[in-house]
């Protein structure tokens, strides 16, 4: 399929993005983000009766660590009864991982342009690998863990960004080093994390900020996420267009935007994750796709970056569609210079092709209790990208 003026000038403003990791901001800072909000990864949830279980917990974590309730059956009533709102994160600029969610308090990470610092993507930052929303788990321990992450950490690491760090050299470096940059992402935060501890001026006497961050490989995701959102947020609004803007799984749902129709989700069913669940977790059932990482990949990371990352695709050869290898070529729209490589779906193309981006996803158990229970591949498929051709 050939490319379109439209397309042609959309994947230019892309292409003509300067990434810089730069600051720290409170959602409450946002726009629109006044009162008792909460927001969640993916498309909206038409009805609370939507709502899956791990994504209900982190929304009543969230709620606790906010002080509105005093326990998690008060937080759930909350939101199902309204006097919680809840929105889409992409719908503020947050992108948020998995089954996470955030709130008023929550201090996110800033992504900017360097040509327009106006111009800014966020994301929470990673909460490590124990204590995490984005599990989905109703943990006791949580909303304490969050409120440190808000405080010391937020702190440490907003001193430590006086002077924002260009991220297309980290990012090409990770890729260099075999991080797909969702999937497997410890390059690319080792790295980030070492230039922010080398900066001066960060306050940690005891050094337990640093030693969390070096014990979070899956630091750098959420500023990728970010730096994606950031990228395609460029391209909203050019008329004609169907490059992919936003995506995402809630659960329930998936849904994505195409540049020439800013703000309208094309909303699907969530697919299913092929994938392995973990011996131990046997007989556990994990949710269908979940989380705002997804735009990773349809940015051209990813499941389509798995050629630079030859360790995640030897470990996921069993669970990737048979035309894994021709699916980049099929769907991206063209040279990313940033990126050093191809990326940015077209929602046409992969229509035509029959196709759409492989999603590299944890599995989320679905009961709300286990939490991460495996790992494996989304593959869209053309009739999710067919979608876009209809008419809002």
């Amino acid at each position: 399929m050939t490319t379109t003026p439209a397309d042609t000038t959309a994947f230019a403003k892309i292409n003509a993005v300067r990434p810089q990791l730069s600051g720290i901001v409170r959602l409450r800072d946002l726009p629109g983000t006044e009162g008792r909000l909460l927001l969640h990864a993916g498309p909206p949830f038409a009805a609370a009766g939507e709502i899956p279980v791990p994504v209900m917990n982190a929304l009543a974590i969230v709620a606790l660590r906010e002080g509105w309730a005093t326990d998690g059956a008060e937080a759930t009533q909350m939101i199902r009864s309204g006097a919680i709102r809840l929105g889409p994160a992409q719908d503020y600029g947050v992108l948020v991982p998995l089954a996470g969610a955030v709130g008023p308090s929550t201090a996110l990470l800033v992504v900017s342009d360097a040509n327009d610092s106006t111009q800014q993507r966020f994301s929470p930052i990673n909460e490590g690998m124990t204590l995490c929303t984005r599990l989905g788990i109703l943990h006791p321990d949580l909303p304490d863990h969050l409120r440190w992450l808000d405080g010391p950490v937020a702190d440490w690491i907003g001193e430590a960004l006086e002077q924002p760090i260009d991220l297309y050299p980290v990012l090409r470096e990770a890729l260099a080093q075999g991080d797909d940059c969702h999937s497997r992402t410890v390059a690319g935060s080792a790295a980030l994390i070492a230039l922010l501890a080398e900066r001066d001026g960060p306050h940690d006497p005891d050094g337990e900020v640093r030693a969390f961050l070096k014990a979070s490989p899956a630091f750098a995701l959420n500023v990728w996420m970010a730096m994606c959102g950031l990228m395609a947020a460029a391209a909203e609004g050019c008329e004609g267009s169907m490059l992919v803007t936003r995506a995402g799984g809630n659960g329930h749902s998936f849904g994505y935007q195409v540049a020439s129709q800013p703000g309208h989700w094309i909303i699907v069913p969530a697919p299913a994750i092929n994938g392995r669940i973990e011996p131990a977790h046997e007989g556990r059932h994990a949710a269908p796709a979940l989380g705002d990482s997804a735009l990773v990949d349809f940015m051209g990371l990813g499941g389509q970056a798995l050629d630079a990352a030859p360790q995640v695709a030897q470990a996921m050869k069993e669970l990737l569609p048979v035309d894994a290898a021709d699916r980049p070529g099929a769907i991206l729209q063209g040279w990313i210079e940033g990126f050093g490589r191809p990326g940015v779906t077209n929602a046409a193309r992969a229509a035509a092709a029959g196709v759409g981006p492989m999603v590299l996803l944890g599995m989320i158990d679905a009961s709300g209790e286990a939490g991460r229970i495996g790992g494996g591949c989304a593959a869209v498929d053309g009739s999710v990208m067919a979608e876009s051709l209809i008419p809002a």
